[in-house]
């Protein structure tokens, strides 16, 4: 019993899981600040949307959260340079020329009016296809084959079988455009070789606990606090905002919210 109360103490003390008041409590939350057209223009909000990337200085890829949705390239302004929809069960690639590779054609840069078909392998699925043609087979025969036929498979792309251990996953994945082909070899399908750094914002006082969430277990409920130049906000600490710097001027990524120029 002795034990038991020292190990509660020092889960009290330590993890220090008792809910406190909010630490700043006239700072104006994210959702708040943003509101205000004099310390921030929208560029974009989140609505259908499951993922903004900023390409370059001119380009943002709206990624949807539906797959019957069409995923858009915007300029900063939210002007709509082009948009289709795409197979999601099919590899999506930007290249480093902002090309685009998707539903087995080439987009090309800078309007995408220019497209050709272009050969797009997925080795799992070429693999798990031949695996369903040899399932008849006794076992050795059948590994025998599998393996010919994945190193036949691969040695035009200069690749050789991967060792499926988690040592060598890195190496095993690949993701690019050889020999005329939009090769892919990982579980991910969606890649992009161009996207503009994000920062971390400093924050000014040390996350609070607020409280507990509710769920299957409890979570935590933390408040955290930043500053941005000559503003302060608070907001949940699984917020994450991050600052981007586009054509020159300074930008709000907040992954829930959306993209806010800061003026």
């Amino acid at each position: 019993m002795k034990y038991i109360i020292i190990i509660f103490v020092i889960f009290i003390f330590g993890c220090n899981p008792i809910p406190k008041k909010d630490a700043h409590p006239y700072v104006p939350f994210l959702t708040e600040l943003l509101k205000d057209g004099s310390k921030f223009r929208k560029v974009t909000d989140m609505k259908d949307v499951g993922e903004l990337i900023i390409l370059d200085d001119y380009r943002i890829l709206v990624k949807p959260d539906n797959s019957n949705l069409p995923f858009k390239i915007i300029d900063i302004n939210n002007n709509i340079i082009f948009k289709d929809v795409y197979d999601w069960k099919l590899p999506f690639y930007v290249d480093k020329q902002g090309n685009l590779y998707f539903n087995r054609k080439k987009f090309f840069y800078p309007d995408y009016k220019k497209q050709e078909v272009f050969k797009t392998v997925v080795f799992a699925d070429s693999l798990s296809k031949k695996s369903d043609d040899l399932k008849d087979l006794n076992d050795s025969l059948r590994l025998k084959l599998h393996y010919k036929y994945e190193v036949d498979l691969l040695k035009p792309y200069g690749l050789q079988p991967c060792e499926y251990t988690m040592a060598h996953t890195t190496n095993c994945n690949v993701f690019t455009v050889k020999n005329g082909a939009l090769i892919v070899r990982q579980t991910e399908l969606f890649k992009t070789e161009l996207f503009k750094p994000e920062f971390e914002i400093s924050k000014f006082d040390d996350d609070v606990l607020i409280g507990w969430k509710n769920g299957k277990l409890p979570s935590p409920d933390y408040l955290a606090y930043y500053v941005l130049g000559k503003h302060k906000f608070k907001c949940d600490n699984m917020t994450y905002p991050r600052t981007v710097e586009i054509a020159g001027k300074q930008y709000l990524h907040i992954a829930s919210q959306g993209l806010y120029q800061i003026l």
